[in-house]
């Protein structure tokens, strides 16, 4: 059995939370995203937030993405054939060497991005998934890649350029990109409404879990690693052979038991004036993982100008959710208490003053994420289930709320984003 650690506490290269407040790309680019998409979806939960690893690489991830954008904005081929049929090896081989790898992310419970659907499907098409154990990188100046192999490989690419155009696979990469594009613009001037209602907010960032979720320990976590991958595998091999195979879980938390905790907790947000009082506006987004189904992430924005103890408002908030939403069904993990004690680099839960641009850049990286994260993997069970959850911006009728803002200069449109 391989060596299984679960990640150090100082290490946030892999965990959710702080993948999320790592990321510092512009809204067109999605890499980083993907990359907590694949953590989300694949990680083991432990008890405290504490995240086990998964079977699925994210950086497989990457690699298809990169290699589709090659292949449509491209024309270069993995190798040459020479005339004396010798071959030349060429950087998309690479590729071509890791695309059984790209493909096993593909999991039959999600819809991905055109891009990424398409290559599965063609890849399932075409003789090359047939041969997963070449040595398409051979270049030892004695042997090299047999031409047979070298000629299916261009063909490969060909065919996705081929077919790509026929299906006219652009248009549709924009269509789907534009759709998931109107959540990110409502949520830019959403944050710019909450910094308006209130001169300071408290951000209150939690994620909702399920005690039956829950993995005990490290003994547990390399059992429930093993399993999903064993998952994985044969998922695998039945989309190879044209076949929908999804294996159930019976500890998953089901879409519909979720959605009405959500409902109690959202309904109960107007009326529990204890907590919620000085509420100005929440977003998030349900999530879903091979190993646990579906959870709840939410950032919740206060007057932080009337409450200062954002630690202690979140473990309230755990409480509640524990004892008065699930009824001990379920747990919450408090980000702003991990951030307390040193947890991530880039902190962007707390007070934040309006004009602290950093602070806002790091709150924006993390909220960003939850709508660009439905531009990439959506759950195909959901149906029209909303999955990223926002406030409402009201019309404002009486003064703004919190001290008045007398010092700086109002950030031009956008700002915020630290676009």
């Amino acid at each position: 059995m391989n060596d299984y650690h679960p990640y150090d506490e100082d290490d946030d290269r892999q965990d959710h939370q702080a993948a999320i407040n790592r990321s510092d790309v512009h809204d067109g680019d999605m890499g980083s995203t993907m990359t907590t998409v694949a953590t989300v979806v694949n990680q083991v939960q432990g008890k405290d937030g504490q995240s086990y690893h998964s079977p699925i690489n994210a950086a497989n991830l990457h690699g298809a993405i990169d290699f589709m954008q090659k292949v449509l904005n491209g024309e270069a081929l993995p190798y040459r054939v020479r005339r004396d049929g010798s071959v030349a090896v060429l950087k998309m081989a690479y590729d071509i060497k890791r695309l059984p790898a790209y493909t096993r992310i593909h999991d039959p419970s999600l819809s991905y991005s055109p891009d990424l659907e398409f290559l599965f499907e063609q890849f399932r098409e075409h003789e090359i998934s047939n041969y997963p154990n070449v040595d398409w990188i051979e270049d030892d100046g004695e042997h090299g890649v047999d031409p047979r192999y070298a000629e299916m490989a261009n063909d490969f690419v060909l065919t996705l350029r081929e077919e790509a155009r026929r299906v006219k696979l652009k248009k549709r990469i924009s269509d789907w990109m534009s759709n998931g594009k109107n959540n990110l613009d409502y949520l830019v001037e959403y944050e710019k409404y909450i910094f308006d209602m209130t001169a300071r907010v408290m951000v209150v960032d939690m994620v909702f879990e399920y005690r039956k979720t829950a993995c005990a320990d490290v003994t547990e976590a390399i059992e429930r690693r093993d399993a999903m991958q064993g998952r994985a595998e044969r998922e695998h091999e039945a989309f190879l052979n044209g076949v929908v195979h999804h294996e159930e879980n019976p500890r998953w938390v089901s879409l519909a038991e979720l959605k009405e905790d959500w409902r109690h907790l959202k309904q109960n947000m107007k009326g529990k004036r204890s907590i919620f009082k000085h509420l100005v506006g929440y977003v998030g987004r349900i999530e879903y993982s091979r190993d646990a189904g579906h959870h709840l992430h939410i950032c919740f924005f206060f007057n932080g100008s009337t409450l200062e103890d954002h630690v202690g408002y979140s473990l309230k908030i755990a409480q509640y959710w524990k004892e008065e939403i699930t009824e001990g069904r379920g747990y919450a993990f408090s980000c702003n208490l991990k951030a307390a004690h040193g947890g991530y680099r880039n902190v962007g839960v707390g007070l934040i003053d309006h004009y602290d641009h950093v602070k806002r850049g790091y709150l924006w990286t993390a909220i960003s994420y939850f709508a660009k994260a439905t531009q990439l993997v959506r759950v195909k069970h959901s149906g029209k289930q909303q999955m990223f959850l926002h406030g409402k911006m009201n019309k404002r009728t009486g003064p703004k709320r919190g001290r008045p803002r007398t010092r700086g200069v109002e950030p031009a449109s956008g700002d915020s984003s630290g676009n």
